[in-house]
């Protein structure tokens, strides 16, 4: 599985690395949008997480520039805007899922 993951906040994607290392997935992580949007168009993915608050471009933007390339890889925005209306933003756009942060573990 090609997954890539784009976030900026470290701490989560410490968090994100080591949960992925327990379950033997591998993933890839930008810290930007522009970074993320050029590896997105040179390269196939099975699974993009982006956060919506990315420095360069943000992830809403990316998942809609996603979308208007046709592209159907699954997209899961990771971020920390919690409001309905965001949410419903989110998922029109084209996102596949919403998750808000902090992430809890269980």
């Amino acid at each position: 599985m090609k997954l890539l993951i784009a976030e900026d906040d470290l701490s989560v994607c410490e968090m994100l690395r080591l949960f992925l290392q327990q379950e033997q997935i591998k993933a890839f992580f930008v810290h930007d949008g522009l970074e993320a949007e050029r590896l997105i168009m040179e390269q196939a993915w099975d699974l993009i997480l982006l956060d919506w608050m990315l420095p360069g471009k943000d992830g809403l933007t990316l998942c809609h520039d996603i979308r208007l390339r046709n592209n159907n890889v699954p997209v899961i925005l990771l971020t920390a805007k919690d409001q309905e209306h965001d949410r419903i933003l989110g998922l029109n756009t084209g996102a596949d899922d919403y998750v808000i942060k902090p992430i809890q573990s269980s």
